[in-house]
């Protein structure tokens, strides 16, 4: 009896199963768009690709096999027009995050960060509270002495690092690792100053793994939310549980990102005071600089959250960009880049010579620190935004645009998108104004990166310290994977010292 109603409840959960994919590849509104076979009735064709770590690489050849759209997912659009990602990330109001960004935790109590806000009126709100403080181009010229320190620690680990070779030969050293060191700590001391992270951070007993710990996690929270049940399973106690418990020290203390964010509550919740004090200007303290009184001051918890976006948004991404940078002016084009920048000036504060701006401009076009897709939800009223597509979408559809898919598209940049060439970027005024409009690096639109202008300040400086310290090329290739952002493991570069 019991063998009876087991084999019944396993033929109605085929039937279920069988009922349900052909329902999706045949009768569900997205049908009618090309994609890979299994995306059509399961997010594991996406989360597998993730995991693989060329998910940019997979979706630029569907683009390149099916056209401008493609099934990503069961309900997931991805586009790979200039045109479209205006539509999907431009002021239509009705095209908004959801749940997505909540990375597997829907009924997280957390005060959720600028980058997670859902509407754009709550966005609009929270992103003058965090830029007007501390992040506009005027204010961040404050921390440039900041970046200064940890270039020189640059070097002075670069030289630790270095394999020395014979008389009259060049020094080699993996620049990978030693810019994600660099970005992590410069970062968080920016944001935290030098009373919360020792520095410098990644040379102390609890932030020695931090670099690896941050990959790890930003790994982790965007799986869960390409693949909602995978996301519930990792989060669920018992799991998370395990996991909380691999970070702690031997004598049972935390460690990376979980000692990071004890300081970091710490600091904001129980001693906020001694963060206002006279000394070293940081991004929090200019947070809670602000007067109690004033309608633009943030409360604690959203200090927080916003304190903890930026550890996870910043170091990853910017580190990316700078050995990206570092290895395109390291090849034979790029050497020629680097006697030009030598000639110029010093560097000391925005605005940057348009040499420099056309170097840090067509590496984030070219070799994109973020290669992935911010997904929008169609809401009533959004429909139609995506005008070239033969139907209205209906609501609730997932749509995106990857950043990497655009900066290498031959339709926007033209049939030698696929080279490195910062010479695109030096025409007249109106030239640049139109190339501008094309790069999609730091997103456009109302949410577009509220960290854009740091990014800028300590790329700018530590190239240019590089340029003028180090004559280099690039040896062998640049390797990595992409996650959220672009990890690079292996930038292998061989210089000499300039006098």
């Amino acid at each position: 009896m019991v063998s009876s109603t087991a084999f019944i409840v396993v033929q109605v959960a085929l039937a279920a199963l069988a009922a349900h994919v052909i329902y999706q590849c045949y009768f569900h509104p997205l049908a009618r768009y090309p994609g890979p076979f299994l995306a059509r009735f399961t997010n594991l064709w996406r989360l597998f690709t993730f995991f693989g770590g060329q998910h940019h690489l997979s979706e630029q050849h569907l683009h390149d096999k099916y056209g401008h759209v493609v099934r990503v997912a069961p309900n997931w659009l991805s586009f790979s027009d200039l045109h479209d990602f205006d539509a999907i990330y431009g002021f239509n109001k009705s095209v908004e995050k959801d749940d997505f960004y909540l990375f597997g935790r829907p009924r997280d109590n957390r005060v959720p960060s600028v980058f997670a806000l859902k509407t754009d009126a709550d966005h609009r709100q929270r992103k003058r509270k965090v830029v007007g403080p501390a992040l506009t181009t005027a204010k961040i010229t404050r921390y440039e002495s900041v970046v200064t320190k940890h270039v020189d620690l640059f070097f002075t680990r670069a030289d630790a690092a270095s394999a020395s070779r014979q008389d009259g030969e060049m020094a080699a050293v993996n620049l990978a690792p030693l810019a994600h060191r660099f970005t992590m700590d410069v970062m968080l001391e920016l944001i935290y100053g030098p009373d919360v992270v020792s520095h410098p951070y990644t040379d102390s007993a609890t932030g020695a793994d931090m670099c690896s710990a941050m990959r790890k996690l930003v790994k982790m929270a965007w799986s869960f939310s390409l693949c909602p049940s995978y996301g519930w399973i990792m989060n669920s106690r018992l799991i998370s549980g395990v996991l909380r418990t691999l970070t702690t020290s031997k004598q049972g203390g935390p460690t990376g990102m979980m000692a990071l964010m004890t300081s970091s509550h710490t600091m904001i919740f129980r001693r906020p005071e001694q963060v206002s004090l006279p000394g070293q200007p940081g991004i929090v303290k200019s947070w809670l600089d602000i007067p109690l009184d004033d309608s633009s001051r943030m409360t604690q918890d959203e200090v927080f959250s916003e304190a903890v976006n930026l550890v996870f948004a910043g170091p990853g991404s910017v580190a990316a960009a700078l050995t990206a940078m570092v290895y395109q002016l390291g090849t034979q084009e790029g050497q020629l880049w680097q006697e030009k920048l030598r000639k110029e000036a010093d560097v000391e504060a925005p605005p940057f010579s348009l040499e420099l701006q056309a170097v840090v401009k067509e590496t984030l076009r070219h070799c994109a620190s973020f290669p992935t897709a911010f997904p929008r939800v169609i809401r009533r009223g959004a429909e139609t935004i995506v005008s070239t597509l033969p139907a209205p979408l209906p609501i609730g559809t997932t749509v995106s645009a990857n950043s990497y898919i655009l900066g290498r598209s031959r339709k926007i940049w033209g049939h030698d998108a696929d080279q490195w060439l910062p010479q695109r970027w030096l025409g007249d005024e109106s030239q640049r104004r139109e190339m501008e409009a094309k790069l999609v690096a730091f997103s456009k639109g109302s949410r577009g990166c509220v960290g854009k202008e740091l990014a800028w300040l300590v790329l700018a400086k530590a190239v240019m310290a590089i340029i003028r310290r180090w004559k280099f090329v690039s040896v062998g290739e640049l390797r990595g994977k992409s996650y959220l952002e672009m990890q690079y493991d292996d930038c292998w570069i061989e210089y000499e010292e300039l006098a």
